[in-house]
């Protein structure tokens, strides 16, 4: 189906996004929406910087980790900061070279590129199940798997399966995830949202799907948020936002097909929209 070049005129959009909320704002803004940007979460380095030094120093000298396992272009962004900060960012990216790399999705890889390196082995689907099916499938190298994870989440399927492919996990977690800081603009989008005032939302990790129905139950409104999404349009960025939703029963319109960067969210978006 071909895309209008305004598909989203008069239709006033939400966006939850915080890395990447300019990029996502300029995509839809140009293509007629009114964009509604209201970071639900922010994303700072972890507090617990000494415990990312122990892990940057034993993956760049302990060669018994030859498999590394990387879940978000954050999370590898992170890493390399706190390894300039410390002056081993040369021998991490020495480092990476020389390992397997196996990343959840595309964001890894493009980080990867940038530094003239690129990803062994992407997951067959960008979910941990994905990433534990191509485990299963390739085996790994090495006595250590690394892996680098995002906020507090310990992951433990993922660190049970490398066990159970006779590795060590070596788990990392180079950044955490913060609350919405502007308390009076969040919940101002959910009484907009009730009010029939927003025609689409974008959700762009599972985590904001979580806050904003903490938001909601805040407010003693979160039957009133969900009966109001049920007549928007809903956007996921992929299959682990997808099913976080489903599984509250909020419906998802639209979703990229395989392609998980803001473009192909927002034709899907496009498309869902013209149909309504």
């Amino acid at each position: 189906m071909k895309i209008q070049s305004q598909p989203f005129e008069g239709y006033r959009i939400a966006i939850l996004e915080t890395r990447q909320a300019t990029e996502l704002a300029g995509l839809l803004e140009r293509r007629g929406a009114v964009v509604e940007r209201c970071a639900l979460i922010g994303i700072k380095p972890t507090p617990n910087t000494e415990t990312v030094d122990e892990w940057l120093r034993r993956f760049i000298e302990d060669r018994r980790i030859n498999d590394l396992v990387i879940l978000t272009g954050e999370a590898l962004r992170r890493l390399h900061d706190r390894a300039q900060s410390i002056g081993v960012d040369t021998e991490l990216r020495d480092r990476l070279a020389e390992v397997s790399l196996l990343t959840r999705g595309p964001k890894p890889g493009r980080i990867l590129r940038q530094w003239g390196l690129s990803e062994t082995t992407r997951s067959e689907t960008p979910t941990t199940d994905g990433v534990i099916r191509t485990l299963n499938a390739r085996g790994v190298r090495s006595n250590a798997v690394g892996i680098a994870l995002y906020g507090t989440e310990p992951n433990q399927p993922l660190q049970d399966a490398i066990e159970d492919l006779g590795a060590e996990p070596v788990p990392v977690w180079p950044y955490v995830y913060t609350d919405y800081n502007d308390e009076y603009r969040a919940k101002a989008l959910v009484e907009r949202i009730i009010a029939g005032e927003v025609d689409a939302i974008i959700f762009s990790t599972k985590r904001q799907v979580d806050v904003l129905i903490q938001i909601s139950q805040l407010q003693g409104a979160e039957q009133s948020l969900r009966n109001a999404l049920s007549s928007m349009a809903v956007g996921a960025m992929g299959p682990v936002v997808e099913d976080k939703l489903r599984s509250l029963a909020i419906h998802v319109d639209a979703a990229p097909d395989g392609r998980y960067f803001m473009r192909p969210l927002t034709d899907a978006l496009a498309r869902a929209m013209s149909d309504r």
